[in-house]
């Protein structure tokens, strides 16, 4: 009776081992080889997974690394080309601001230091500041003063001094300083120490003051004071009086 092939007598009698020592079992190991083949391919198999697995890894963190620059190379652009762009102009709105005095009225003064004055320091670069005057205009085309011909005088010199000197910040100054001494208006050591210390030049007050015979200088003061009693007019109606 021919032998029983191990699997056969493994299977046949469990109880019974198919080899007796250490020496038949080479012996089967050396017959069978085969036996032994899976194992080795089943760790082939696992190095392989390990390596694709390590160069996937590696080719991931070499493509995030690359896109990551790509993407922070792009916002770069972005903020480069941002920054480059001009920026949106703005046009800026003033509000009309106004104030209408008489160069030798006592009520300039306070009008000047408690009102116009306060109200500059906060608000001078957000209005367009006008200081006008009031009159009456003739029928001659000419103005008549509240305090007579000197204050007509005194209105023609500030009015100089502000078409000269434009920036209220100077203009308005040189007025106050003058209302200080409003009694004094139009004396010519008062005008050239108001003019000294804010800077104007007293020949030039003085030329506007006869230029053309005095046409132009009185041209002013007759638009300003017809602009003064528009105003008034307006404010007549807005309030309902007649």
């Amino acid at each position: 009776m021919a032998s029983p092939s191990p699997a056969t007598a493994y299977m046949h009698d469990r109880k019974t081992p198919l080899v007796d020592d250490s020496a038949k079992l080479q012996d089967e190991f050396d017959r069978y080889p085969r036996r032994m083949l899976p194992a080795r391919r089943n760790k082939a198999f696992a190095a392989g997974v390990l390596l694709v697995g390590f160069l996937y890894l590696v080719w991931n963190g070499v493509f995030m690394c690359l896109s990551g620059e790509m993407r922070a190379g792009a916002v770069g652009q972005a903020m480069m080309k941002l920054e480059k762009t001009p920026p949106v102009a703005v046009a800026k709105t003033v509000v009309p601001f106004e104030a209408h005095i008489m160069s030798k009225c006592p009520d300039a003064q306070d009008c000047l230091k408690m009102m116009v004055l306060p109200a500059m320091q906060r608000v001078y670069d957000k209005v367009n500041f006008t200081l006008s005057y009031i009159g009456t205009p003739t029928d001659n085309d000419g103005v008549d003063c509240k305090h007579g011909p000197a204050e007509c005088m005194g209105n023609i010199i500030e009015l100089c001094a502000a078409s000269l000197y434009p920036d209220p910040k100077i203009y308005l100054g040189f007025t106050m300083c003058l209302t200080r001494d409003y009694k004094e208006i139009p004396d010519r050591s008062l005008v050239e120490d108001c003019a000294l210390e804010h800077g104007m030049d007293f020949d030039s007050l003085n030329d506007c003051t006869v230029r053309d015979d005095g046409g132009f200088g009185v041209g002013m003061l007759r638009d300003s004071v017809r602009r003064s009693t528009q105003v008034s007019w307006r404010d007549e109606i807005l309030h309902g009086q007649s």
